[in-house]
């Protein structure tokens, strides 16, 4: 899979998606404007007036602006409202709760452990987990604007009938929707059908008032009156008949975007885990027990998101699934041979992948090159999944804890500082003057303890940390990045690792907060400047002589169209505050040109044929400030780049 190619073909349904959301204000503006014509007409036929034109251009003007205005705001509205509370919002208005990392349930801390895994496998930062309590049927989804805010939910029903292989194949189903761009495209869609279905709302409302006045005419015995009183009882009920046909095409269009995407999420759930028999059981238990209903009121709008079809279609063609038989038929070859013949002509979307791009720099044999490792974003699979498991079964009782619990991640995250820097109680004391002693004493014990830790498992550690710190009251969440600042800035210098760990804390915690940073405005000049700051600390990062970094900088230089046009920047001229900012510019970009960005990176990187565990920190953070997750790598000797 090529997440870059995906991220553009998601893109590509959003433009279909707004095509037929048009198609459906049209027909829903002309069919209102036909009943409006029959409403006027038997009014006008009640007071023995002369018969009423059908083309009535400015009653249609009227309607249209009218009727378009209502929609597009709504949905605007909505798309606007699910944005900006991220993918937790949406798992909220669904029933979901977060499940705390300090749960002793059993069933949620197998979860939370599935979900950390995969996190970890794919170098996205770990997503919150949440639980839909009411619903007792298999299902789940994964919701956000990008990768960084990010849900994933299942039901109560998913923890309580899958094993754990099935419910890794579910949840890889679901960060296979993180990766391929869908989740933009579901909040879309969701926006969409809110903009139709408020008509049905407006058309209840007129109702209710409409048929109380029409009994108040009625009592008064005025046959004008109830002309005019029936008329509206009319007009409310068309509305709101409208309003349900809106639903029609609602299901109509998530029916055209979304049937593909679920196959090719099967498909690379299948690549990620290399099991195809856990999402084919999850599957086989829906198919014998028909239990994916969701029965949340507002499950009609988020029916596209969900892992199974959470609603009943009557019609095939308006299904926002595939045939769950279709399914598993493409996933297990002796599921059914029925299927298999029927499915024989079928090309495309939902193919199992022959094979994964490959382990990036983490392969044996030194045969990575930059290309491998920009390939790798978003082509996880069962080896990253397995450094995923080791790292955190190796992990010490005393770190595993301090993850659990809001208090001790907050340490945590102090003690990979202190520990990184060798850093005594005193200078810990002068540099967090406002913490309290219990944390201070905590992260002292846990920088020890991290001494068990590799180096390179510290990154990883933080993202898992991260869901936890969320947790604490908003007044020291929020003070978190400026005491991790001036923890770093104690020494008076920054470390590439430093960096690495404030970059991708603040970037994980703004875009929770739904803060998308600073876009770009100087047209393709900033976008130059920034690529030049970005690569010369790469080139930097890399190599100590001013000479070699500037022929790594233009190696890089060189993957890039303008890259000729990018002057290099000395080492005692680049400023990191300067840096974060650029890649809160370049994360605003054309999907396609960061993955030639992440290439560009790279290849400074690689330009002395070694990689180093700092480069690594600064590739993992780089990836994840442009949504575009790298999975782990190792440090090395690579090949030609």
């Amino acid at each position: 899979m090529d997440f870059f190619t995906e991220q553009q073909a998601a893109r590509r349904s959003s433009r279909r998606l707004v095509m037929l959301f048009l198609l459906a204000v049209v027909v829903i503006i002309v069919t209102l404007y036909l009943v409006l014509v029959g409403v006027i007409a038997y009014s006008a036929n009640g007071r023995h007036e002369t018969q009423i034109e059908l083309w009535q251009p400015e009653l249609f003007a009227i309607v249209a602006a009218a009727i378009s205005s209502v929609i597009l705001l709504s949905s605007l509205y909505k798309v606007m409202q699910l944005s900006s509370g991220g993918g937790a919002g949406v798992a909220e208005s669904l029933g979901g709760r977060l499940v705390s990392r300090s749960t002793n349930d059993q069933l949620e801390r197998r979860l939370l452990n599935v979900v950390d895994e995969m996190a970890i496998a794919s170098g996205i930062p770990v997503p919150q987990v949440y639980i839909l309590d009411d619903e007792h049927g298999i299902n789940a989804f994964a919701a956000g604007t990008n990768t960084s805010n990010a849900v994933v939910a299942v039901t109560r029903g998913t923890l309580e009938q899958l094993s754990r292989d099935e419910l890794q194949g579910v949840v890889g189903h679901e960060f296979s929707h993180i990766f391929n761009g869908d989740m933009r495209l579901n909040i879309r869609l969701m926006g969409v059908l809110h903009g139709i279905l408020v008509l049905a709302l407006i058309g209840r409302v007129i109702l209710r008032g409409g048929a109380r006045g029409h009994r108040g005419s009625y009592r008064s015995s005025s046959s004008s009156n109830n002309k005019g009183g029936g008329g509206i009882v009319v007009l409310a009920i068309a509305l709101f008949i409208i309003g349900y046909i809106g639903v029609f095409f609602g299901r109509l269009i998530k029916a055209a975007v979304s049937r593909q995407r679920e196959f090719l999420a099967d498909a690379s759930a299948v690549q990620f885990t290399r099991n195809p028999d856990g999402i084919a059981g999850a599957l086989k238990k829906i198919a014998g027990f028909d239990s994916t209903k969701i029965e949340h009121p507002d499950a009609e709008s988020a029916s596209h998101m969900f892992f199974g079809s959470g609603i009943s279609s009557y019609m095939q063609m308006l299904a926002t699934h595939p045939p769950v038989e279709e399914r598993i038929a493409r996933l297990d070859p002796y599921f059914s041979q029925e299927w298999q013949q029927r499915l024989q002509p079928q090309t495309g979307g939902g193919e199992l992948p022959g094979s994964a791009t490959g382990f990036a720099a983490f392969a044996a044999g030194g045969g990575s090159t930059a290309r491998v490792v920009s390939q790798s974003v978003g082509n996880h699979d069962e080896r990253h999944l397995d450094y995923a498991h080791t790292l955190l079964e190796r992990l010490p009782e005393g770190i595993w804890s301090a993850l659990r619990d809001p208090n001790g991640a907050r340490a945590l995250i102090f003690a990979m500082v202190v520990s990184r820097d060798g850093m005594k109680r005193e200078q810990l004391i002068r540099a967090l003057p406002q913490v309290d002693e219990t944390t201070l004493v905590q992260t002292l014990a846990l920088a020890a303890l991290l001494r068990e830790v590799p180096r390179g498992e510290w990154l990883p550690l933080l993202e898992l940390a991260i869901p936890s710190v969320e947790e604490l009251p908003l007044e020291l969440l929020g003070s978190l990045p400026d005491q991790l600042d001036a923890l770093i800035n104690a020494d008076k210098r920054v470390t590439l690792f430093e960096f690495s760990l404030a970059t991708l804390l603040r970037h994980t915690l703004r875009e929770r907060e739904s803060g998308k940073g600073e876009k770009p405005r100087g047209g393709m000049r900033q976008v130059k400047e920034d690529m030049a700051q970005l690569l010369a600390l790469m080139a930097h990062a890399g190599h100590q002589d001013e000479a070699m970094a500037r022929e790594a900088f233009n190696l890089a230089c060189g993957k890039l169209e303008a890259g000729n046009e990018m002057g290099f920047i000395p080492r005692n001229q680049l400023s990191l505050k300067e840096i974060e900012t650029s890649l809160q510019r370049l994360a605003h970009l054309n999907v396609k040109f960061k993955g030639r960005v992440i290439e560009a990176a790279t290849t400074a990187v690689m330009a002395d044929g070694e990689v180093k565990l700092h480069e690594l920190d600064l590739l993992r953070a780089i990836g994840a400030c442009l949504d575009c997750p790298i999975p782990p790598l190792q440090v090395g000797v690579v090949g030609a780049v």
